[in-house]
């Protein structure tokens, strides 16, 4: 299969703090109610998996010869790079994805650790897909086929684009995101967006952090209005991505997604533990999957209110990052009330990172 080599738009993202330790979150002997989260795009890089494959060969080795009857070629970029063929969006979704599902089956194979003791299950954007796997929806082998055709089609509409395309992170004091959210959302439904142009939130990731996508003109474009008319300056940062993400721009995506969904088996069983990116909440029931999973490609990744839910509504305390970087930890740890101290970081890096995970998970 031909992969697609979209340009590279974009090229700062956003400096991921100090790294921090994974510690034990357990709590005089009660067992904590534990949420698993998987990263999206962004996360990868050349390499991601070296150390895991040389610490657990029997674990990985296989994991990675199925991604070679799965999707041939992507092995090499995986390990080797380079950096600019990873990045690709067709390439960055599966190699992710099989990373962190790497990372999960060590945790689970070589530590006992056993992942249907986890009471819920979530991911950012691509994430969600992951989190399908890890919960025993779909099989690694149709995520994997999955996530390469959504990203080929978005890379394809990317390449299409006749003006410049991108995503910003904008930045504001801690609780004024749902004001800026409201500011960008009159922008979109004003005569000042152009007709030609797409712009939309892409993902709300946190209570001082969202992300917008679209055409790079008409997000300067609302970025002047609001500092000009609404007395709000947000710090607006450019990322390091192949595509628009969620909006407009890449919605033949949708249709693929779809489609493949429909020939593909899904097992009911833990829906109810899986958090919609779309809604922010766990899903009801698998006709609710199928049909709001197509639409995560171009919707909103409601990142903000599914910690929030999952925090106040469904009790949980400790929080598993399971994946390559720690954007979507930072975010959770700065979000939920047990901060640093409730989250437990397994990037996959060592063997001694992984058995402090795995000791941190000993009550599940």
């Amino acid at each position: 299969m031909k992969l697609i080599r979209p340009p590279l738009l974009l090229k700062s993202r956003i400096a991921s703090p100090a790294p921090f330790r994974t510690v034990s979150t357990t709590t005089g002997g009660v067992r904590l109610k534990t949420a698993i989260f998987f990263p999206g795009q962004g996360s990868q890089k050349p390499g991601m998996l070296t150390p895991l494959t040389k610490a657990f060969p029997r674990t990985v080795i296989p994991l990675l010869d199925q991604l070679d009857l799965v999707l041939p070629g992507l092995r090499p970029i995986l390990f080797d790079g380079p950096s600019a063929y990873l990045t690709e969006t067709p390439n960055a979704q599966p190699a992710i994805l099989i990373s962190s599902i790497a990372i999960l089956r060590v945790l689970e194979k070589d530590f006992g650790i056993d992942p249907t003791k986890f009471d819920y299950f979530f991911g950012h954007s691509l994430g969600e897909f992951t989190a399908l796997v890890a919960a025993g929806i779909i099989s690694l082998k149709d995520a994997l086929l999955l996530v390469r055709q959504r990203g080929m089609s978005m890379a394809v509409a990317t390449a299409n684009s006749e003006n410049e395309v991108g995503m910003f992170a904008l930045i504001v004091e801690k609780g004024q995101v749902e004001k800026l959210e409201q500011q960008i959302k009159e922008f979109i439904d004003s005569e000042a967006l152009c007709e030609d142009e797409f712009l939309s939130i892409a993902n709300v990731n946190s209570s001082a952090q969202l992300v917008v996508s679209g055409h790079v003109s008409a997000i300067m474009n609302c970025l002047g209005q609001i500092r000009k008319f609404k007395g709000n300056d947000p710090r607006a940062v450019k990322l390091n991505v192949s595509a628009p993400f969620h909006s407009g721009i890449v919605a033949p995506a949708v249709s693929v997604v779809r489609d493949m969904l429909q020939g593909m088996d899904m097992d009911e069983g833990n829906v109810r533990k899986i958090i919609s990116n779309v809604r922010g909440r766990p899903y009801r029931h698998l006709i609710e999957m199928r049909e709001s999973l197509p639409r995560q490609c171009i919707e909103t990744v409601r990142w903000k209110d599914s910690i929030e839910w999952l925090e106040k509504n469904c009790g949980v305390k400790r929080w598993v990052g399971i994946g390559p970087g720690k954007v979507q930890t930072n975010l959770v740890r700065r979000e939920v009330k047990g901060g640093e101290a409730s989250v437990v970081i397994v990037e996959g890096m060592d063997a001694e990172g992984m058995e402090d995970a795995a000791n941190a998970l000993r009550d599940l």
